[in-house]
């Protein structure tokens, strides 16, 4: 076995023996070294990272596989849902800029007077009444179906 390996194992069998005593810790120094330690250090912060270690060879490792599958469909189950939201979200969009497309489009076929920001009615003719209506029609067909 390398040094890297045998270094691993320790490093292991210290964070087992340290989480199964409830709390080990994680910090990087000022260097950008990563500790790992039962006790903070003494200045600084530091993570406790005892809950996130799974058992190694134990009879509970059946259990923790079963957690790590619900956790996984869990996510898995968010996230779909999340998708659904979103494209319930987007049909809601589509809907009501076709219902303002469609309306727009009934009082362009109408008679119609548009109103400037100042309050002012802008006059246009008949070509540029059509020519607005038929852009309408046009968004309708590609927005709407």
């Amino acid at each position: 076995m390398n040094a890297t390996r045998i270094c691993a194992a320790l490093l292991l069998a210290v964070a087992m023996t340290a989480a199964a005593d409830g709390g080990l810790y994680r910090w990087v120094d000022a260097d950008g070294q990563v500790h790992y330690s039962d006790q903070p250090p003494p200045q600084g912060k530091a993570e406790n990272v005892a809950g996130a270690l799974r058992p190694i060879n134990s009879a509970d490792a059946t259990q923790v596989q079963r957690t790590h599958h619900s956790q996984q469909d869990s996510v898995q189950q968010q996230y779909e849902a999340r998708k659904q939201q979103q494209a319930r979200q987007h049909q809601r969009q589509m809907a009501s800029a076709c219902r303002r497309a469609r309306r727009d489009l009934h009082l362009l076929q109408g008679r119609v007077a548009f109103i400037d920001e100042s309050g002012k009615e802008v006059k246009i003719t008949e070509r540029e009444r059509q020519q607005r209506a038929a852009a309408l029609q046009q968004q309708i067909a590609r927005v709407c179906g």
